[in-house]
């Protein structure tokens, strides 16, 4: 899966950058065709927002999330796309 990290408006440091990263590793675990994640940060004023765009072949999911603290703001952006990811896997498997 490639990941994409972009930080708007601040510089990230590593340090939030690699608690990201390894947030999102955790999408290939429960599917295994995720091809591509963004990861987007933003920093403004005191909100910090995290967007998260995962691709799997045929659907993308996205979600966002806006707290005053960045890694509260990737856990909540990382939980709202494994809903949306467990959701698409549940009505795959009921397809069958």
């Amino acid at each position: 899966m490639v990941i994409e990290f972009s930080a708007r408006h601040f510089h990230a440091p590593d340090t939030i950058r690699e608690y990201a990263e390894t947030k999102v590793k955790k999408f290939k675990k429960f599917n295994d065709r995720a091809t591509q994640c963004q990861i987007i940060l933003e920093h403004e004023h005191n909100e910090h927002t995290a967007e998260i765009s995962l691709s799997i072949p045929g659907n993308r999911f996205f979600a966002k999330a806006v707290t005053n603290n960045m890694t509260k703001s990737i856990d909540q952006a990382v939980d709202k796309t494994m809903i949306q990811l467990k959701k698409h896997m549940e009505i795959l498997h009921n397809h069958r």
